[in-house]
């Protein structure tokens, strides 16, 4: 079980309800080195990279896994700063953001990481990031930070986004071009000029919104505090609340391959949806764990969190 201090960590990196600038204690390293690394770590991301599998969480940590999640190996990282998010925009190139504004990246696959970035002064965590391409990236996080680089991450230029200092907690992509970011109290955005300017968004919710994921369909989903779901099929301009079957914090989600919508959060809450992100069902089975994030595998679901990585079966 994970000491206070530690618990309250996975709260605020994983933008659920506040942020601080407390890093992480160091996990045990002969239990990080040991067969299941992926076990009594923290760790609050999980995404795919081509075969490969990608999880980034407490200390620096980030491992990998060939084998759909059976066996986890420790990547090399530079890394001591917690790290919150992690992103690849093909199975090569991959990026990882967390505490102290830290940035690594990868271009072996996740394999070995380098630093790109980091502003530990600034006691600003980077919760979020995502790329268009190999050059033209973004990450955002705590109290308005944004960063943005044309370069593959050589430069990153901070940017002041916004005047209220609201923690922007996602940042989305679209198909017709435009960036979408999610975040405290309510906190929608839209720019339709690669970061340049950027509109505020009239949102059905006041509550903070933690994640966005994007359905097969073009519909694009933010979620957020006591369960509430928001949906636009236009790409961010207008949207709707969507009934949720739950009122517990809602942290991360996924896509899955074969078309359904995976949402994780607090008290053992996953959501799924068969119908493009318009209706939830609440799944059984995932305990009382905080979970941070969902994502599929060849034998089932792979859920991160406060006690690592842990497998639902389908």
């Amino acid at each position: 079980m994970l000491d206070s201090r530690t618990s309250t960590l996975f709260w605020l990196a994983a933008a659920l309800l506040a942020l601080c600038s407390c890093r992480a204690p160091s996990p045990d390293l002969a239990s990080l080195s040991s067969s299941q690394p992926e076990q009594r770590t923290l760790f609050l991301d999980i995404v795919h990279a081509g075969p490969r599998l990608i999880a980034v969480g407490e200390a620096g940590r980030i491992i990998y896994s060939d084998d759909q999640g059976h066996r986890w190996r420790l990547a090399e990282t530079p890394a001591e700063s917690l790290l919150t998010a992690v992103y690849f925009v093909d199975a090569r190139h991959g990026w990882a953001v967390g505490h102290d504004m830290l940035i690594l990246a990868t271009s072996d696959g996740g394999l070995h990481w380098t630093k790109q970035f980091s502003a530990p002064q600034e006691s600003r965590p980077l919760l979020n990031v995502w790329f268009a391409d190999l050059q033209h990236g973004y990450a955002t996080g705590a109290y308005g930070a944004f960063l943005s680089t044309r370069d593959g991450g050589s430069h990153w230029e901070p940017h002041h986004l916004t005047d209220d200092d609201h923690h922007l907690y996602a940042i989305l992509g679209q198909p017709d071009g435009s960036l979408v970011i999610a975040g405290e109290a309510g906190t929608l955005k839209r720019s339709t000029d690669a970061g340049a300017t950027w509109n505020t968004i009239a949102s059905p919710y006041s509550g903070s919104f933690f994640g966005m994921l994007q359905a097969q369909d073009g519909g694009l989903l933010a979620f957020g505090l006591r369960g509430h779901i928001v949906r636009s099929s236009d790409h961010g301009q207008h949207w709707d609340e969507v009934p949720s079957p739950i009122q517990a914090g809602l942290m991360g989600g996924h896509a899955l391959r074969d078309g359904r919508l995976m949402i994780a959060g607090a008290a053992g809450a996953i959501l799924q949806s068969n119908d493009q992100g318009r209706t939830f069902t609440a799944l059984k089975g995932g305990g009382h764990h905080a979970w941070s994030n969902v994502i599929d595998s060849a034998e089932g679901l792979l859920l991160t969190g406060e006690t690592g990585i842990e497998r639902l079966e389908n």
